[in-house]
């Protein structure tokens, strides 16, 4: 049975929802929520903003995503963002311009012996690849959001079709070293 979103929280979206708390607060039951609500998304995935809104100077999100999300490659073209691991792993790739895998980086939580935190620079191609069935974490970043400050790679599909999608992850999946 679909539970109710806590007090306090809005849905902007089925995946996005912002706190309207004079203090967000987040807690396992607001986890559960998010992974509750990504779980009935055809995206898989489901954030809790806790700025007031698109237009803020400051961004920072809880954001879940399960193991199957396809999260495009792209790169912010002049803001940086960092993410901190709270549940989960996942490999963070890196890539060049072609499309080719320059980095990859496997993500844990603290204590996992794993990277817990990164920092991504501006105008690098990168995306994450889920490796846990949720992967929990904080991300913070510079606002306003405006989308035309982003860049999707034109050399992975954009996920509408999630078959597509869906056989591109699987190809870079077995192109990375196996999470332990």
């Amino acid at each position: 049975m679909r539970s109710l979103p806590p007090a306090a929280l809005h849905a902007e979206s089925p995946e996005v929802y912002y706190s309207e708390a004079p203090l967000p607060l987040a807690d396992d039951a607001i986890v559960a929520f998010l992974k509750e609500r990504a779980a009935e998304t055809p995206r898989k995935r489901c954030r809790l903003c806790t700025h007031r809104g698109a237009t803020d100077a400051f961004h920072e999100m809880l954001i879940v995503h399960s193991h199957d999300t396809y999260v495009r490659p792209h790169r912010h073209l002049r803001r940086e963002e960092s993410l901190t691991v709270l549940e989960g792993t996942a490999s963070l790739v890196i890539f060049d311009d072609r499309g080719s895998i320059e980095r990859t980086v496997t993500l844990g939580e603290r204590g996992s012996g794993k990277a817990f935190y990164y920092r991504m620079p501006a105008a690098r191609w990168h995306t994450l690849v889920i490796d846990s069935e949720w992967f929990v974490f904080l991300e913070s970043t510079t606002g306003p959001f405006n989308p035309e400050g982003s860049e999707n790679a034109s050399w992975a599909p954009d996920g509408i079709d999630a078959h597509l999608a869906n056989a591109w992850l699987e190809g870079l999946r077995s192109r990375l070293p196996v999470v332990s």
